[in-house]
């Protein structure tokens, strides 16, 4: 058994930070990578040959970025419960029928993650993409998501993340926000009236299984796109019977992943 200790714990977090600083920044230089984070050349560098060494980052000229091994681990995630892939086929669906863009959303130590992301012929490309986290209190996902959770749960995220404001009508208030939830909770749909990003409103429903929220579907655009009865209504009807069908589909679902020998 591998004792662990704080400085193995750091080691683990500057290997992580480096990741991350090669996903923000794209191909770097050694000093580059350094710099960023504040770190020594030397022990920059012997993170990153360990990290070339497994795989997880590439070598061009003086340049690293990252693997290609993380696309491995990416659809592994993205795919770990066989309900979350089922979801795809319907949030392209709901892009097609909408024209705007169609999610859907987990939450994962307390934040929202996009596991699929679709655009329509209309939508606004607002740099949402595959494994963004978001807050969950300003989103219609978040929302739809949260009013599924019991109260400790809720109050434990709040607690961690806060309720920072990202536009004019985000909630920031706790008390409204669990009126909020309750008012979602009793019709089934959230809404997100320019809460996240100014300009921009949405909708989403929750996907449960076994009477708990796995993830949210959710479309939205542009404020004077998405109003009246096309948000309220007509929209939601959509999402609420991609949802029923989902449900159906995750209880029964099993795992049928492969099994085939392959380099890992």
């Amino acid at each position: 058994m591998v004792e662990r200790n704080e400085e193995t714990i750091q080691a683990t977090k500057t290997s992580f930070e480096i990741v991350h600083t090669l996903q923000e920044v794209g191909p770097a230089r050694l000093s580059e990578i350094a710099a960023e984070l504040e770190l020594a050349e030397s022990t920059t560098h012997r993170h990153l040959q360990t990290l070339h060494d497994m795989r997880y980052v590439s070598r061009d000229g003086e340049r690293y970025q990252l693997g290609l091994r993380f696309a491995r681990l990416g659809r592994a995630a993205q795919t770990r419960d066989p309900a979350y892939e089922m979801t795809q086929r319907h949030v392209e669906a709901l892009a097609e029928e909408t024209g705007e863009r169609a999610q859907f959303v987990v939450e994962d130590h307390g934040l929202g993650i996009y596991l699929h992301v679709e655009t329509g012929s209309q939508a606004v490309r607002v740099g949402f993409g595959v494994g963004r986290q978001i807050h969950l209190h300003s989103s219609s996902a978040g929302k739809a998501i949260l009013a599924h959770y019991p109260r400790e749960r809720v109050d434990e995220i709040l607690d961690q993340w806060g309720l920072p404001a990202h536009a004019a009508n985000t909630i920031t208030d706790r008390e409204e926000l669990y009126e909020e939830l309750e008012t979602v909770r009793e019709r089934g749909v959230a809404f997100n009236r320019e809460e996240h990003v100014d300009g921009l409103n949405g909708t989403a429903v929750p996907v449960k299984r076994d009477g708990r929220a796995i993830g949210a579907l959710a479309v939205a655009g542009p404020s004077h796109r998405l109003t009246g009865e096309w948000l309220d209504e007509e929209i939601p009807n959509m999402m609420l019977a991609a949802a029923n069908e989902l449900e159906l589909n995750a209880t029964y679902a099993s795992d049928a992943g492969s099994r085939d020998h392959i380099v890992e």
